[in-house]
């Protein structure tokens, strides 16, 4: 059972120092779960009692308009922490803040936000390490705004492919383009103009 909290303790120890025995006691108090392709893991407007780490899988981010188009804000792959913001949503009982479903068949950490609040209050390093997961949802939002306003759709494209490697040939291109806020076929236009512009590079 230790293998599977490998990953999640590898990224807490990169940003505070915990003891072996603090991470244990922490691991004790979580569940490993699996949730399967297409499964949604969180629903937007709905209280939360979990947040999640992913070991494998992928999924998505996205909120659904009143026209009923998908709006994906970004992906979660290994070694992601999963929150739908709600963990930081106190002010409105713990609700998501956006849906959150399995692209992937995935293997999972559930956290109970009564472990966060133990981490928190008795373990030394614990407020410290929930500020920095909180700042880094922040920063990831702010980053996607600043992206999204000020870089052309092949820079975006691009960057994708930086942030999350080998995305391009595990997801359908229909949600790349539904992150990049454009149709398929412009997509698919991009992805021609993209591979005659590398190969007049390498000429």
């Amino acid at each position: 059972m230790a293998k599977h909290f490998e990953m999640l303790n590898s990224f807490i120890t990169r940003h505070v120092v915990m003891s072996d025995a603090e991470l244990l006691a922490f691991n004790q108090k979580c569940d490993i779960v699996e949730f399967s392709k297409g499964e949604l893991i969180m629903k937007a407007g709905e209280a939360q009692q979990h947040i999640y780490f992913i070991n494998k899988g992928l999924v998505k981010n996205y909120i659904e308009t009143e026209t009923g188009e998908t709006k994906i804000y970004n992906f979660r792959t290994e070694g992601m922490q999963l929150t739908g913001y709600a963990v930081y949503n106190y002010k409105d009982n713990f609700k998501a803040l956006v849906n959150i479903k399995c692209i992937e068949d995935s293997t999972m950490v559930q956290i109970p936000f009564s472990v966060i609040k133990y981490v928190i209050e008795d373990i030394k390093s614990g407020e410290r390490l929930g500020r920095h997961m909180a700042e880094g949802h922040v920063v990831e939002m702010v980053n996607y705004i600043i992206e999204r306003d000020s870089m052309a759709i092949i820079e975006r494209y691009n960057s994708l492919e930086e942030k999350y490697p080998n995305i391009h040939n595990r997801i359908p291109q229909r949600l790349i383009a539904s992150y990049l806020g454009i149709t398929p076929v412009h997509l698919s236009n991009l992805k021609k103009s993209r591979k005659i512009s590398i190969e007049k590079k390498s000429d």
